[in-house]
């Protein structure tokens, strides 16, 4: 921290006059080559990482299980063709050869909205390659050799080329060189002497006019393939929800800011009858933190009897006569009376000393005692009348009443009676649930205060990493790693190109965990909600961390004041300072890192595997086992945001630097297998939220296109600056039918996609009431056919009608019920695992 304050406050503070500061201001991206073989030393890196990860992960997959596919041994869990080859290599081909709607059956929809948002991707960046490496590439690599011959080109110390001469008006019309050359702090020409391959097919600097038909292209392209996956996000949507017509959770409304005439089940009820939606149930939600509390200690009680009870018998049980299969009772009858003593041979019953200077007691009679007086004082609040809040849960006889209320305006006042598709019961918060609008308005602000104050506050660390970037500023905060460089090309290339993104990828890692918990904070009512609050979160985070790190990290105030008083210039400043100091470079290794090395070394599931070592040491219960042994949740809002910011920074240089549409589509390619197995195999998710991560998606990665179209906007800008061409003005006139195209397609595919995502279309809903299954339901039953016990038994909809009306009685006698009896798990979303030690 206090290399990343000197950084940001010689970035503040320094005098750019002094005589010894030639150069541009401290901590500004570099003003030097990646020299040394970065390129080869960062393909060497990552694929090591991703080999070694790819090769352990398969040599351990089958002999622990329990680590690398919990999933199977969740109770009752019956294996699809993709989980029953063992062979070393066996488990790639079958997870590829399943199809999503197969995997849409027995994870869910979340799970397939995921994948194929990858498949897109790898597809996209796949045409993309195959135009870059057929077209763009060799037109590189020979208008750049014909280039080397030029004398009129600048050396390698040149931060800027000098204005150039009769020599670039001589050139044909539509081949302009552009405005620096390699070697410089801007540079895209290759130096004659010191030319290399990757300068040669990366160079953009042949014909304009090419550019400006692969910016075409390529934005045209991205725009088609994000219209065909929301196609069919839609139809998987549509088929998903018609599956489930006659479910509770599809039949079910949440509607919170209740006035008072309709603070009452049946005040509600008559409501909703009077409009012809014959209901169901009417559940309001209650003030039960009382309650909650004695549940708590109750839970705590629990706990502390089991924890006696394994150091008394221990884990395995040493007694006897216990037999494993058929002890499957609770540990304390509370309906019976005094049991028999049980007596362990050679071993003494454990005592405890209740009260300081007191008497010790037995242990067990103890708790078990303590147990049961707080179990009986929950039993007595439960009959008690709790306060009722302005939100309820309305269930009604069909679907299509359900569907109805959710789309219609219920009050003439603004945000009262509102109404939400009701959450899965394991997907909502319910303590979120009795805080008032006003508490809840309260908690957004303050959250948006801290997450202000979180974003400047990581300037400082951002602006230390973008210094390693310099070789100038590592000199100066730190001479012996300067030295250390200066003594091996390939430590300057690991230093200055491999660390930085190491680094960057590192330092965001940990603010999920920061926004996280600042998201729980707003009082979202459902999990869901608070895991695409995050999602929208992150990316923003990364986007100006990552993307726009060279921005950052250069005189960041003065920046600021420029883009205030010209607004006109933010195309060129972006693109001055994403291709300035060979950023591009940078985001090339960036990509290859995360393609060939972070992706594969998921497979190693180490943010579980790491920590569960640990608690190993102190798991002692049976109930510990299990949660220690449980398969961990996806969180899609971590997981959607690297993603996308992967697609944006393969968008934002596919043109300028087109090696990395390979590195793109290499990414999204590994991706797509290496979740699609977790997803099969490790993922636990107790909920669904019906693909409601796409919408969000669509509309970040539209932002990519975005950035990308300004950016090159700027990049042709920039052309007219340093080669004093008129054709840059005409091709960025050109340019801007697409990015007024592009702003109005989005906002017309929004408009009319988006009800489609939240709702479903009425018509098919009285077909399935009716008895008339849909074609495409029928399709999909016959085409991918799954039996019950495959499918996802920890996703709500998938449960039977009978599971449903117990859900529902559980729910309207007390909303905390069904997660807090005692002869369950005390812990909510903990999945019952089988063949637990």
């Amino acid at each position: 921290m206090d290399w990343g304050s000197s950084s940001f406050l010689r970035l503040l503070l320094d005098n750019p006059d002094d005589d010894d500061r030639n150069g541009p201001p401290p901590g500004s991206p570099p003003t030097m080559t990646f020299e040394g073989p970065w390129f080869t030393t960062q393909i060497i890196m990552s694929g090591t990482i991703g080999l070694f990860s790819f090769l352990v992960f398969s040599y351990c997959r089958t002999r622990w299980p329990i680590l690398f596919a919990p999933r199977t041994k969740l109770k009752g869990f019956s294996p699809h063709e993709a989980h029953a080859h063992q062979a070393f290599f066996g488990w790639i081909l079958p997870t590829i050869r399943t199809s999503e709607f197969t995997v849409l059956q027995i994870v869910g929809l979340d799970a397939a909205v995921l994948l194929s948002f990858y498949k897109m991707a790898f597809k996209l960046f796949s045409v993309c390659s195959f135009f870059a490496l057929t077209i763009l590439m060799p037109i590189n690599w020979m208008h750049n050799k014909e280039l080397g011959d030029d004398e009129d080109w600048g050396d390698d110390t040149d931060d800027w080329p000098s204005l150039f001469g009769s020599t670039l008006s001589n050139r044909p019309l539509f081949r302009i060189a552009s405005f620096a050359p390699n070697g410089s702090t801007n540079g895209t020409v290759p130096n004659p002497d010191g030319s290399n391959w990757l300068d040669l097919i990366s160079e953009a600097n042949s014909y304009l006019s090419l550019y400006l038909i692969f910016t075409y292209l390529f934005t045209l392209l991205a725009l088609f393939f994000i219209y065909k996956n929301y196609r069919r996000f839609i139809r998987s949507r549509q088929l998903y929800s018609l599956e489930l017509v006659h479910s509770i959770p599809a039949r079910t409304v949440m509607v919170s800011n209740l006035p008072r005439h309709l603070l009452g089940e049946r005040a509600l009820a008559e409501y909703f009858e009077n409009m012809d939606l014959s209901v169901e149930s009417v559940t309001l939600c209650r003030e039960v933190s009382s309650l909650k509390r004695l549940i708590d200690k109750r839970t705590e009680a629990l706990l502390a009897l089991e924890s006696a009870w394994t150091s008394y018998v221990g884990n395995p049980s040493a007694v006897e006569e216990y037999d494993p299969e058929a002890s499957g009772g609770p540990l304390v009858d509370v309906e019976s009376g005094p049991q028999q003593r049980l007596v362990v041979p050679h071993r003494p019953r454990p005592t405890i000393r209740p009260r300081w200077f007191g008497p010790k007691v037995d242990a067990l009679e103890y708790l078990e005692t303590e147990f049961k007086d707080i179990d009986e004082k929950v039993r007595k609040r439960r009959l008690a009348k709790f306060k009722a809040t302005p939100v309820a849960f309305v269930t009604f006889e069909k679907m299509s009443s359900a569907q109805v209320a959710l789309q219609v305006v219920h009050a003439s006042a603004p945000l009262r009676c509102k109404t939400y598709p009701a959450p899965e019961p394991r997907d909502i918060v319910w303590s979120n649930m009795t805080p008032s609008q006003l508490n809840i308005q309260t908690r957004d602000v303050f959250v948006l205060g801290m997450i202000v104050l979180l974003f400047f506050s990581w300037i400082f660390p951002i602006t230390a990493l973008a210094s390693l970037l310099s070789y100038t500023e590592i000199k100066k905060t730190m001479p012996w790693l300067g030295r250390l460089i200066d003594s091996n090309d390939k430590v300057r290339a690991i230093v200055q190109n491999s660390l930085p993104s190491v680094g960057v990828i590192s330092l965001n890692a940990f603010l999920p965990f920061l926004l996280e918990a600042l998201t729980y904070q707003q009082g979202y009512r459902a999990r869901s909600w608070i895991e695409y609050s995050l999602l929208k979160k992150y990316f923003l985070f990364l986007l100006i961390n990552v993307v726009f790190i060279f921005l950052l990290a250069s005189t960041y105030l003065q920046l600021v004041y420029e883009l205030a008083n010209f607004p006109a210039k933010i195309p060129e400043k972006l693109a001055k300072a994403l291709q300035a100091g060979k950023a591009r470079n940078f985001f090339l290794s960036y990509v290859i890192l995360q393609g060939l090395g972070i992706m594969p070394l998921q497979l190693l599931n180490l943010g579980v595997t790491i920590p569960r070592f640990f608690r190993l040491f102190v798991t002692r219960t049976p109930r510990d086992f299990a949660e220690l042994n449980a398969p961990p949740m996806i969180n899609y809002g971590i997981v959607y945001p690297q993603s996308i910011l992967m697609f944006v920074i393969t968008m934002l240089y596919s043109v300028t630097q087109p090696l990395i549409l390979i590195f793109g589509a290499i990414y999204f390619g590994v991706a797509y297998v290496v979740y699609k197995y977790k997803l099969l195999f490790v993922f636990y998710k107790p909920y669904e939220s019906q693909g409601q991560a796409w919408p969000l998606t669509f509309v970040r990665l539209i932002w990519g296109v975005m950035i990308f179209l300004t950016f090159m906007t700027g990049f042709f800008l920039l052309q007219n600056t340093y080669a004093s061409s008129k054709l840059s003005y005409i091709i960025t006139i050109l340019l801007i039918p697409l990015l007024a195209g592009t702003v109005l397609w989005s906002w017309y595919i929004e408009k009319e996609f988006k009800p489609l995502s939240d709702f479903v279309g009425l018509s098919s809903v009285h077909e399935v009431e009716r008895g008339q299954e849909s074609a495409d339901v029928a399709r999909l039953h016959e085409g991918h056919p799954v039996t019950w016990s495959q499918r996802s038994g920890t996703v709500v909809g998938h449960r039977s009608d009978a599971d449903y009306s117990a859900l529902a009685i559980l729910i309207r006698e007390d909303m905390l019920r069904m997660m807090t009896l005692f002869t369950s798990h005390p812990r909510m979303n903990a999945p019952i695992i089988r063949n637990h030690p």
